[in-house]
């Protein structure tokens, strides 16, 4: 199989609508460019002084605030007339995230990003969900959702073996800056598309 029959396989336009395909390539992408930094976020964090534990403690600050805030933003979210627009924010947050560790320069930042992570992904990530979800058919939805946990996955891997790489070539901050312009492309991508495309 070539690489373009695998790529026409995973966004089959027979199996996937428009909004979907769109929500699945976006996501890939920014998994992708995810993926390149966090495999070595404790190697980052004991660069600006902190330690294991510490990596391990502010990681769980990420996903606490991340949990607490989907919580409370799913009420909040269901108000919300075109939770497109959540998404495209939360992405948006998250590019400030990785423009801040760009220029990290303490634990205290640290810490500050990390819940700024967190309040970004509770925005976005339920609005995602649902909008994937309102894509998916019956009789196509174990199809269309093993295409994304599948592409996520190899994406997750294949940004894990690239991000070392760049981290060695480039630095953190390259990195960073490379990551936050993703996010931020793609909030104002998915911003800028036609409300009945998702």
């Amino acid at each position: 199989m070539t690489i373009k029959e695998l790529i026409n396989h995973i966004y089959d336009r027979t199996r996937m609508n428009r909004g979907l395909r769109i929500l699945l390539m976006v996501n890939t992408l920014l998994t992708f460019a995810t993926g390149l930094f966090a495999p070595f976020y404790a190697i980052f964090v004991m660069k600006i002084g902190g330690d294991v534990v510490f990596a391990g403690l502010s990681w769980g600050l990420f996903s606490v605030t991340t949990g607490l805030l989907v919580l409370i933003f799913s009420d909040w979210g269901l108000k919300v007339q075109q939770p497109e627009r959540l998404v495209a924010l939360g992405y948006i947050i998250r590019s400030a995230v990785f423009l801040s560790y760009a220029f990290m320069g303490n634990i205290p930042q640290l810490i500050l990003t990390q819940v700024l992570w967190g309040i970004g992904a509770a925005v976005g990530a339920p609005a995602y969900d649902s909008l994937y979800s309102k894509h998916t058919d019956q009789e196509g939805s174990l199809w269309q959702w093993g295409q994304y946990e599948g592409i996520t996955s190899i994406a997750v891997g294949i940004s894990a073996i690239i991000g070392g790489l760049v981290i060695a070539w480039l630095g953190y901050t390259m990195l960073f800056v490379i990551m936050a312009i993703i996010y931020l492309i793609s909030g104002m991508y998915i911003w800028s598309l036609p409300k009945d495309v998702l």
